[in-house]
């Protein structure tokens, strides 16, 4: 007995490690192997169902689990694993009331006091990923509500940090009326690092430097939106001032090697703990670390809170407040946060550039410009390629409107939910309920040729309040005008910075029906339709919107000036 238990011991430790080190096929195998001998092994059947999960095989990994259930009914990482194949199958709503059903049952396994600590784990992950899956399909308010439980659950801070991060990143797709209840949770994450002591002080004021040092912390400093739109900053800097340090927290690529032999410093800090990064770039005496992520996926926020550097800034890859009192100041611009115009929700103060606060490289590899498809459709289409979530039923209601003001117009929409019959289901249903035909809707799920298929788009149309940043110089690249709407808050005016930028201020509307009266005029004049698919991406590239030059002087002249600041203040 003592060497069948050893043997299992060791096979189960082993295929454990595989599974960590994401070799399913042989996690699988070793799996195999002891369930042979003691076939009703639950925990050996759960790294198995994993595994197979893991190899895409899901009809194996649900008789798995299936066979575990009926050893043990509740075991909790069974229920999970099938959650995990709900996604990966497109199953929304199944993968939902599983959720849902899943969070019951935890609760009740912890308020029987059955292994609470161990069911605890369990539960903050199903909360996270039922605000995951409300996130996608359109349910905002709930989804914060998930993350934030899940946050509450976490034993450990950094964990907390990330669903903290989550819930925050999900509260930028509530709709307008929703939005105020939710205005001071970002303070909740500065909350999680109060006890935290600085590593530097007013006294880091170092005037012994040549050259200002300027350090940007990013996951997303490769092939990404935010490495494109921050590429003149780490390749065309005035080396005469400023010392570029990078710490990229990513898998590097060609863009990483580009910005890697630019700039006078690169670390990858990928696996490094927050104190571990902090205490790196605080040796590099870094004088003004710039956050390129706030609270978006695998941010280093938790470094900024540690205050590695005596100016903190963040901007160009998040658009609201950091809740960090650690972070000074926020990029923006004169058209974003206008003189006057403070929020106070943010904990930041706003460097306002005179432009644009970032700026939009047309790509080499555009594709070529197509014909306006009114042409050959006979109707006008109407499309977003916005991320699907920023698109709440606001939206879709005035997006009806249009519709009944455009007749035989057809509205085109890309979205991962709509790569599923379950996806595509829940969407119509949404068109259903905020009055817009489901005939008139063309749904596509996400292809390889993102770019050209701006070519089946007569117009595009912005969403607010919260706002597109890529996807609307992508459609203006292509010859697509857009139609944005002015908001009334920091992450509402992005469309019009834009815009503004891109010499097209005549797209802006300051209210609904304005909205709809810009874009329908738009419908009814091929001849301007056609004028702007000519010119469009002419006018973009000459553009301050695209003036890479005038943009890098601009971010250091507000370098310049924050830092000169800081020394007067404390120098």
């Amino acid at each position: 007995m003592k060497n069948i238990a050893a043997r299992r011991q060791e096979l189960l430790m082993r295929a454990n490690a595989l599974y960590e080190a994401k070799e399913y096929a042989r996690a699988a195998e070793t799996a195999a192997e002891l369930l042979a001998a003691l076939p009703k092994d639950v925990e050996m059947r759960y790294i198995r169902a994993a595994a197979l999960t893991g190899l895409e095989r899901y009809e194996e990994a649900r008789a798995e689990i299936a066979r575990i259930r009926a050893i043990e009914p509740h075991h909790a990482g069974a229920a999970r694993q099938e959650i995990y194949i709900d996604r990966a199958e497109g199953k929304f709503r199944t993968q939902i009331a599983h959720l849902r059903a899943c969070i019951a049952m935890l609760e009740e396994r912890i308020a029987a006091e059955d292994r609470a600590d161990y069911h605890r784990v369990f539960l903050a992950s199903a909360y996270s990923l039922l605000g995951e899956a409300l996130t996608l399909t359109g349910e905002s308010s709930e989804a914060v509500e998930a993350f934030l439980a899940s946050s509450r659950l976490e034993m450990v801070r950094e964990k907390k940090a990330v669903e903290y991060s989550n819930a925050l990143f999900a509260s930028n797709y509530l709709p307008s009326e929703r939005r105020a209840a939710y205005a001071k949770l970002a303070r909740g994450y500065g909350a999680l690092y109060a006890d935290v002591r600085p590593l530097s002080t007013a006294s880091d004021a170092r005037c012994g430097h040549d050259h200002i040092r300027i350090g940007y912390i990013s996951p997303d400093l490769r092939t990404h939106p935010v490495g494109t739109l921050v590429r003149p900053l780490l390749t065309a800097y005035d080396r005469t001032r400023f010392a570029v340090y990078c710490y990229a927290k990513c898998a590097e690529d060609g863009l990483s090697q580009e910005f890697r032999t630019a700039v006078d410093m690169w670390h990858n800090i990928s696996g490094m703990a927050a104190e571990e990064t902090a205490a790196l770039v605080h040796s590099d005496e870094i004088d003004i670390l710039v956050d390129l992520a706030g609270h978006t996926q695998h941010n280093a926020l938790p470094v900024l809170a540690h205050k590695p550097a005596p100016v903190q800034v963040t901007g160009i890859g998040y658009f609201n407040t950091t809740g960090l009192a650690t972070v000074d100041y926020m990029l923006s611009d004169v058209h974003v946060d206008p003189a006057g115009a403070e929020d106070a929700a943010f904990t930041e103060e706003m460097i306002r550039l005179p432009h644009s606060h970032f700026c939009y490289i047309l790509p080499e590899d555009l594709p070529s410009i197509a014909e306006p498809p009114m042409e050959r459709n006979g109707y006008v289409t109407f499309g977003s390629f916005n991320n699907f979530s920023k698109v709440t039923d606001e939206v879709l209601r005035l997006w009806g409107v249009l519709l009944e003001t455009v007749p035989c117009s057809r509205l085109l929409l890309k979205s991962k939910l709509f790569g599923s019959a379950e996806g595509r289901e829940i969407a119509e249903e949404r068109f259903a309920r905020c009055g817009i035909p489901t005939e008139r809707v063309e749904m596509r799920g996400f292809g390889s040729n993102h770019l050209a298929e701006y070519g089946d788009m007569d117009i595009a149309l912005d969403t607010f309040p919260y706002t597109g940043g890529i996807t609307t110089c992508e459609a203006l690249a292509m010859g697509v005008p857009v139609v944005t709407m002015r908001g009334a808050s920091h992450g509402a005016r992005f469309g019009e910075s834009l815009l503004i930028n891109a010499g097209l201020a005549e797209l802006i509307a300051a209210t609904p029906e304005g909205y709809v009266q810009i874009a329908a005029a738009l419908a009814s004049s091929s001849d301007t339709l056609h004028a702007l698919r000519t010119n469009l991406r002419s006018i973009l590239a000459h553009s301050p919107l695209t003036d890479a030059r005038t943009y890098v002087r601009d971010v250091e002249a507000a370098y310049m000036e924050i830092w000169e600041r800081f020394v007067r203040r404390n120098g």
